[in-house]
Order: C-alpha cells, then structure tokens, then sequence
C-alpha cells in the first residue's frame, strides 16, 4: 500500500506546484507572493509526509538529508502561511510586521519541537496543535466575516464550500496529530491521508485555475458596447451609478455606522447582486468596507485639513464619520493615504511635530 500512498501524495505535490504557477504573474502582489509561499509550504510538507509512508524500503536519500532545514523551515510553517494568505487574498489587505512574527514563532516553534529531546518534543508539539488550531478557526472567521461585503462573484462563491473544507479538515489534522503524539498511529491513517490530501490539493488547483483572474484582481478591459441591446445595458447601469453616487456623495449614507450592502440595494433600488457587480466592475472596489471607508477618510481628510476643525479631536472625526471605534479608523485611514491621521493632520496644517504628540 505504501507505493500507492507515494503516487498520491506526490499528485498533491504537483498540484500545489501548479498552483504556484498558474498564480506567478497575479497582480496583486500581496495576495501573489503569500500564496506562493503557502502552496511551496504545503509541497513542502507533502515531501516530509512522504518519507513517513510505511512500507518503504531502503534509507532515505543524502539529498532528503541535505534538504531537511530548508523543508522544515517551509513546512512547519503551512498554517500560517494559509492563514496569511487568506487574508491577502480574501480581505484585501496587506501584510503587517506582526503577522509574520506569527508565521516565524510557528517555524520556530516546530524546529524546537523537532530537534529536541522525545518527551519535550512531544509537549511543544501539542503547544503548536493548539496554536495552529486557534489560527484555523480564526481563518474561518476571516472567510465567514468577509461574506457579505465581498464584491468579487467568484471569490464570494470560493469562500463558503471550499475554505471551509480546507480549514476543517486542516483542524482535524491538528486535533488527530494531538491525539497520536500521546499513542500509536493506526495502520489506516496513511491510507486515508494520503487520499483526502491529494483530492483536496487537486481541489484547489482546479479552483484557481478556474478563477484566478478575478481572485487576484486582474484589470477588466473597459467595455465597449457592440449593440443596441449592450447600449441599453451601459446607460441603465449609468443610471443606477449615479443613483449610488447621489446617496454616496448628497446623502452622505456612509456617515450610518453598520451600513450594509444590502440596505444601499435597498436605497440605490437594484437587487444586492447586481449592486455588487456595479462598485465592482464600474468603480473597481473589490469589497464593500474598502468602497465605504473611501468616502468616509475623504470627508476625514478634509477635516483634519480644516484650520476650522484644528482642536477637534481625531476621535470625534473618527465617529462622526461611522466608524465605531478609533482603531478601524486609524487602520482605515493608513490603508487609504499611508500616513496616520495624525501625521496627515500636521502635513495639511503645516505644522511640526510635536514631543508627547496627540
């Protein structure tokens, strides 16, 4: 059986391998360089899966030997990777210091667990379980939370069925690699491993081969309409365009903290689908917060620059605006113009900076 479970596990290598290159040139550079990292950690793992497999004569090769570190360095790191990687590409959002500090202390963790002695091994083992398990789960609520506000049809349609599979079955990995650190792996484990890993990897190589344009945000050509029927189309959309645009810009509906996608459907007089593919295609936001917050730290912006506003605290601008906290403001706010609210503030007033700042 083991020569089976190395054709199956070496199909889950070249999948992900695929994966690599069918997202080499992804614009979104972000989103790009995480997932390459992620699908290399999980080929990675993949191989050292491999050199496990019962029933594999012979010793391992001296260049297994050789590759050890730089194989576990990428392995060990698999659910942080996919945790990164997820929120570059399903939250839009960039990679912070602090997230790869996470993805380091897994790495790290996992060499300590492996070159140390059998009985601490086992503890800092159990340690990475749960860490990893905590990341998982929040990977899930990443998928879960961005639902609704996501722009992109076929991302919205890849969240629900596919993550979450991935995600819970790399849960109960966690929780059955815990259990067996303490007892005996049983003889069917390889089998069904092997099996559930190489149809999951192929699972994921054909979803980005099927979507990758639109998950990792390729340009749209501008459309060009070829008839009366498209002409129609275009100036109806205009029309619901500058129907958004007036609740946008005179009704100012972004100042409503909890402002949904569905409730501006509502308002704008459209179905929420056809509204999503309006801000998408027509104003080339991906999801809807980043659509929001654009008008909300533009009115912020002009505050701040506002000599009238300058003993207004950034705080008061922040909830006068929607947002219900300073810190999504200030993150927003950074996302948007590179700079803290702050900084901006002083740039537009000219003024300097100031020991003790506000």
């Amino acid at each position: 059986m083991g020569a089976l479970e190395l054709v199956l596990i070496g199909i889950a290598i070249g999948a992900m391998l695929a994966n690599v290159l069918s997202i080499w040139r992804a614009p979104r550079s972000a989103a790009r360089w995480t997932g390459i990292v992620f699908f290399l950690s999980v080929a990675a793992f993949a191989v050292i899966v491999a050199q496990t497999v019962p029933g594999l004569p012979g010793p391992r090769s001296q260049l297994l030997v050789f590759f050890d570190l730089p194989l576990n360095l990428l392995a060990f790191g698999t659910v942080g990777w996919f945790w990164l990687s997820v929120r570059t590409l399903f939250d839009d959002t960039k990679v912070q210091p602090w997230q790869l500090a996470v993805v380091g202390a897994l790495i790290a963790i996992g060499l300590a667990a492996q070159y140390s002695p059998a009985d601490v091994s086992r503890w800092i083992a159990t340690a990475s379980n749960i860490i990893q398990a905590g990341l998982l789960i929040h990977t899930m609520l990443v998928v879960w939370r961005g639902w609704k506000g996501d722009l992109v049809e076929t991302r919205r349609r890849l969240r629900g069925p596919f993550l979450m599979i991935v995600t819970i079955y790399s849960l109960a990995m966690r929780g059955l690699n815990t259990l067996w650190t303490y007892s005996s792996t049983p003889d069917w484990y390889f089998d069904v491993y092997a099996t559930t890993f190489a149809v999951i990897c192929l699972a994921s190589t054909w979803a980005f081969l099927q979507w990758r344009p639109d998950l990792f945000g390729a340009p749209r050509p501008a459309a060009q309409p070829a008839n009366a029927a498209a002409t129609a189309l275009n100036r109806a959309a205009q029309a619901d365009l500058a129907r958004l645009d007036a609740l946008m810009k005179d009704d100012q509906v972004w100042r409503e903290e909890g402002l949904t996608i569905a409730n501006l459907a509502v308002r704008v007089n459209i179905p929420e689908a056809q509204l999503r593919r309006l801000i998408n295609d027509q104003l080339g936001y991906r999801n809807f917060p980043s659509f929001v917050n654009h008008h909300r730290i533009e009115a912020a912006k002009a505050r701040l620059a506002d000599p009238n506003e300058a003993r207004t605290s950034i705080s008061a601008i922040a909830f006068d605006i929607g947002f219900a906290s300073l810190g999504p403001f200030n993150r927003a706010f950074r996302e948007e113009t590179g700079q803290s609210p702050s900084e901006w503030r002083r740039e537009a007033l000219g003024q300097t900076p100031q020991t003790g700042g506000a």
